[in-house]
């Protein structure tokens, strides 16, 4: 997997909306002050001043425009995704792959992303950051364990991911696993939940094979949780993988009670999903829809689980 080198300070870093817009002016403006003061140079894309269809910052051609300029400029260095929302998946029939794949630039952003985390991973051997995006993320809940995640991910080759203050992560399965799946390895792949689902039978799917499965999501009830990871098993996606990683799932919640007038929380949904499956897997990493905490995690890196100690390991090879 190929990995850019880390930005500098001073370097140009492109700025761009992939799926939905900016609505205030004064937001963009914000967007400018938050780069420069990581130390980068702001290059803002057309993308940013569009509006179409209320949830499309410009349609599909600016977009992929936008994407194209800031992979195809040699001063460009880093392409920092502005904020998510929906249709970045028009794009992925417009791309031109071989031109990503020949001149690769730090990547960073997630949620509806995550179509594009897939296609620079499988088509482009692109590795990416599902880290934090300007408007969403820098603005108001850039906390200092944001921002070191971040420049953690970007600049170090092999690191352990390191829990905020007062989290830890939890392994679902314990009794499931045998000798052979105690640590378990393979490429980092994934995002968001139901992004990732919607790639299934279509040329961009999510290959899982031999790797291990991040997966979060936002605003989704527990049922439709529920239904998504059945998508994902029938699918075999989950016989597939090697391990998952279950990040944050952000306002996702019950709204029915059962006969006992009780709450099926989500965790009770993952103990159950999960209780019979015989590979590891990890919940609590903070990376995805969670404030404050923002964990920047490299698609495409060697990701190692180690379930007698609860540790995850990232190496860019």
């Amino acid at each position: 997997m190929n990995f850019p080198n880390s930005l500098k300070k001073g370097d140009k870093v492109f700025l761009l909306c992939p799926s939905s817009p900016i609505i205030a002016d004064e937001d963009i403006k914000k967007c400018c002050k938050v780069i420069e003061k990581l130390g980068f140079f702001p290059i803002m894309g057309k993308s940013l001043y569009e509006n179409y269809g209320g949830y499309m910052a410009g349609n599909p051609e600016v977009r992929v425009q936008d994407l194209h300029e800031a992979f195809s400029r040699n001063d460009i260095k880093g392409i920092f995704c502005v904020k998510g929302g929906y249709s970045a998946s028009q794009l992925l029939d417009k791309i031109d792959y071989n031109l990503i794949k020949n001149n690769p630039k730090v990547f960073v952003g997630y949620s509806d992303i995550t179509n594009l985390h897939i296609v620079f991973n499988q088509k482009c051997n692109l590795g990416t950051y599902h880290g934090p995006m300007v408007k969403s993320n820098m603005f108001n809940d850039f906390n200092s364990y944001t921002e070191i995640s971040l420049f953690e991910a970007l600049e170090k080759e092999k690191w352990k991911y390191k829990e905020p203050e007062n989290k830890k992560l939890h392994l679902l399965n314990e009794n499931n696993l045998t000798n052979s799946s105690l640590t378990v390895k393979g490429p980092l792949i994934g995002g968001n939940l139901a992004i990732s689902v919607s790639t299934l039978g279509t040329p961009y799917e999510i290959d899982t094979k031999g790797k291990i499965l991040f997966l979060e999501d936002v605003d989704e009830k527990t049922g439709s949780i529920d239904r998504m990871l059945t998508h994902l098993k029938y699918s075999g996606k989950l016989d597939d993988c090697h391990g998952i990683i279950l990040g944050n799932f952000a306002d996702c919640s019950n709204t029915y009670k059962t006969s006992n007038d009780e709450i099926y929380e989500l965790n009770e949904l993952f103990n159950d999903f999960f209780k019979d499956y015989d590979k590891p897997v990890i919940y609590g990493i903070e990376s995805g829809h969670g404030k404050p905490f923002m964990a920047t995690l490299p698609l495409g890196s060697v990701c190692t689980i180690n379930t007698q100690t609860k540790e995850i390991f990232f190496e860019k090879i």
